[in-house]
């Protein structure tokens, strides 16, 4: 069973299958039987005009580090101002 997403474009919206979010974190019996769930990457950008268009307005934008390298974004955190 191939747990990795595939490599593809940043920019690609592309649907692809793959094993469910944090799912590397059990016990590979465990891992094995979930289900795989259908995907698509979103750039920066249309997160954020998304969160625009539903008319928040933003009081902060943090990018985390990734988990597995810390010399590339992996997370981030918006905050809407109230």
């Amino acid at each position: 069973m191939n747990f990795e997403q595939p490599t593809m474009s940043c920019f690609s919206k592309e649907i692809f299958e793959g094993e469910m979010a944090h799912a590397r974190f059990f016990e590979e019996n465990v891992r094995e039987q979930m289900p795989e769930c259908s995907y698509r990457k979103y750039t920066i950008s249309e997160i954020i005009n998304s969160v625009i268009n539903s008319g928040f307005t933003l009081s902060r934008f943090d990018e985390h580090p990734a988990w597995t390298n810390e010399k590339i974004p992996g997370e981030f955190t918006i905050t809407e101002m109230k």
